[in-house]
């Protein structure tokens, strides 16, 4: 696990947003958001969830070795049914990182989850694949469909964050996590599968 993390860690970013929301008497106030994402290509494209960076006014990208530049907002690509987004940055010769085959992996097999869990930076938790093409809903009443369904810890700033396998490979981009009383340990993530041929439609737009 260990070299797993040491192989996709230099390839994942710590995304943090800032927007500018009225308040209950109608007041300007700044709202700052923290998500994660992945550079899927050297030239700075970089994956993320729809819902990390819908309504910021400023996002700023902070890389492994604490590089921190800023997102140009209005070249974002997103959609918001199938929470994703394309995001570029100015950079060049970026650690990419590889893309495995989601629909090889089996309930049971070891993944791990790499992000800026709760803002704080980019870490890992490990666990395993607990249930593939899954089915959810979520606040907003909209089904997300082709998830894959892991026991690895999944908190607030996860969102976006890439789910690999034991090769280092991207099986999943995290983004939800089922929160109730007494549940632990269910969250989920975008299958590749399901996930590359909508973001060659984002990249392209």
């Amino acid at each position: 696990i260990a070299d797993v993390v040491a192989t996709v860690k230099p390839s994942v970013v710590a995304i943090n947003t800032e927007a500018v929301v009225l308040d209950l008497f109608g007041r300007s106030i700044p709202q700052t958001g923290a998500g994660s994402g992945w550079i899927i290509s050297p030239d700075g494209l970089i994956i993320t969830n729809h819902h990390v960076i819908s309504g910021a006014q400023k996002i700023n990208v902070t890389f492994s070795d604490g590089t921190t530049v800023s997102v140009d907002v209005s070249k974002i690509a997103s959609d918001e049914i199938s929470d994703l987004a394309v995001l570029k940055v100015d950079a060049e010769g970026l650690p990419a990182v590889k893309i495995g085959d989601s629909t090889k992996m089996r309930v049971g097999d070891w993944v791990v989850a790499i992000g800026n869990s709760l803002g704080e930076g980019i870490r890992a938790t490990q666990g395993i694949v607990s249930r593939k093409d899954v089915t959810i809903t979520d606040n907003s009443g909209q089904e997300i469909s082709g998830l894959i369904e892991t026991d690895a810890a999944i908190n607030p700033g996860n969102s976006g964050g890439p789910l690999v396998n034991m090769a280092g490979e991207v099986i999943g981009i995290t983004n939800a996590k089922r929160i109730a009383s007494g549940v632990e340990g269910t969250g989920y993530a975008i299958s590749t599968s399901e996930a590359l041929p909508l973001i060659q439609e984002l990249v392209t737009k």
